[in-house]
């Protein structure tokens, strides 16, 4: 019945712990056959980025009158080495376990320690007498930084897209999604990678990017940015002696109006133009022009914003 009740306080105790996962540990050694209750050993989190801090805890209960000590090598008498807590880690893909941390546990052998995660593997805890916890395992998520080399490109151009992965040391598969396109890679050694995407088209675009888990870190996703492609095209500008009047998009010209006219694109189309490395945001309010073999008309507050000529090319994203 005493060993019923024990158990029956065990499970409800666990029942009321936080939401960490709890596991119950297998004790070595041959001293370890007297104990009557397991050790615990948890981490505050099974999953975080890299380089996050995650909170190992446990205890080690109290020994039975008659178990049979077996001190780690080195250890001393005294009361605070007779409760020290080694937090060791064993990285995913390797055999050896490596020291992390140092505690020491209560009168009640309870003990907590934050420790940062580089990597995925195992942590364990060692306690000074030679108990051992099972291992707790943490996934780290792979760190993704990316980025788009160019914000603006001319119809044709490549566009650079490039960035590093956290941690180093292996080779992992990445993949940068643009205008439709899958571009694949790997990482170098230094998690460092680039790929160039040919701008076929015009018009906005975005980059993502997505790195694959491996046995080191779980993949992670990234924005790149955004990039911009322009076309060539003939233009002129208006404005001087039309000012007052109606537009055939139905405004009032001004010399402080932004846009351009065009012989069929839709009025309020909004475009992006290029000259040089000036841009300005502009919607169609007009048509026009009807001389020579130029396509866009800029008004003159257009014009001046771009740094214009009164002819010339300018680059548009439609």
């Amino acid at each position: 019945m005493k060993r019923f009740r024990r158990a029956r306080r065990r499970r409800a105790a666990l029942a009321l712990f936080p939401a960490a996962v709890i596991l119950s540990l297998t004790m070595s050694g041959p001293s370890m056959a007297a104990q009557a209750t397991a050790s615990k050993f948890d981490a505050s989190k099974s999953k975080v980025r890299t380089g996050a801090k995650v909170k190992l805890r446990g205890k080690f209960p109290p020994r039975t009158e008659g178990a049979d000590p077996t001190p780690l090598a080195g250890a001393e008498s005294n009361t605070s080495n007779s409760r020290q807590v080694r937090i060791q880690f064993r990285p995913a893909g390797e055999k050896n376990w490596r020291p992390a941390k140092t505690t020491t546990a209560d009168r009640k052998g309870r003990y907590a320690k934050k420790i940062r995660v580089k990597r995925s593997g195992r942590f364990r805890a060692v306690h000074a007498d030679g108990r051992r916890s099972a291992p707790e395992r943490i996934r780290v998520k792979a760190k993704l930084n990316s980025r788009i080399g160019d914000k603006s490109a001319k119809v044709g151009e490549k566009v650079p897209v490039k960035g590093q992965v956290v941690p180093r040391g292996t080779q992992r598969k990445v993949v940068v999604k643009i205008g439709g396109d899958r571009l694949r890679t790997t990482t170098r050694k230094n998690g460092r990678f680039k790929v160039k995407w040919k701008a076929d088209g015009v018009g906005n675009y975005k980059a993502r990017v997505k790195v694959k888990g491996d046995k080191i870190a779980a993949g992670n996703k990234d924005f790149a940015g955004r990039t911009t492609v322009y076309r060539p095209a003939e233009a002129s500008y208006y404005g001087p002696g039309f000012y007052g009047n109606r537009t055939a998009c139905g405004q009032t010209l001004t010399p402080s109006m932004i846009g351009v006219a065009h012989k069929s694109m839709p009025c309020g189309t909004k475009l992006k133009l290029r000259y040089g490395n000036r841009t300005v945001k502009a919607k169609v309010i007009d048509r026009g022009p009807y001389a020579g073999n130029r396509e866009f008309d800029l008004t003159e507050a257009t014009k001046n914003k771009l740094g214009f000529p009164s002819t010339g090319k300018v680059y548009v994203n439609k």
